[in-house]
C-alpha cells in the first residue's frame, strides 16, 4: 500500500499513514490486510484497533474495471457474508481502488512488487 486517502462529508481529503497489502490469487480469492500505525484509531466499518483484514472469493470484470468480493472471513465480523463492490484502475505497476459507492469517501493505492 502506498497511499490511503479519506474524504469527509465536507470534501476535505486526508492522507492516513496506513500500510498493507492486497493479494489477488490465481485461484480467484482476494485478501486484504492493512494497519493504521495509531492503535488507538477510531474503529471504522472495516477496522478494529486500527487493523483491517478480510478475504474471500472475488469476481473481476476487466471491461467495467470493477471487482466484487464476498467476504468469507474478517477481523470485523459483521463484514462476513457481505458482497463489496469496488472500482479499480491499473497504471503500469500501480493499482488504485475506490468503493463503487463514492459516498464511502476513500481511495487506496498499491504498488506491484
Amino acid at each position: 500500500m502506498t497511499s490511503l486517502q479519506v474524504t469527509d462529508a465536507s470534501g476535505k481529503q486526508t492522507e492516513i499513514p496506513y500500510s498493507g497489502q492486497v493479494i489477488f490469487s490465481q485461484g480467484g480469492t482476494l485478501s486484504v490486510q492493512a494497519m493504521n500505525p495509531d492503535a488507538a484509531a477510531e474503529p471504522t466499518p472495516y477496522t478494529a484497533n486500527g487493523y483491517e483484514a478480510y478475504y474471500g472469493p472475488v469476481e473481476v470484470d476487466e471491461t467495467k474495471k470493477t471487482f466484487a468480493i464476498t467476504v468469507e472471513s474478517s477481523l470485523v465480523r459483521n463484514l462476513i457474508g457481505q458482497r463489496m463492490e469496488r472500482t479499480f484502475e491499473v497504471d503500469a505497476d500501480q493499482l488504485t481502488i475506490t468503493p463503487a459507492d463514492p459516498k464511502e469517501g476513500w481511495r487506496v493505492t498499491y504498488e506491484r512488487l
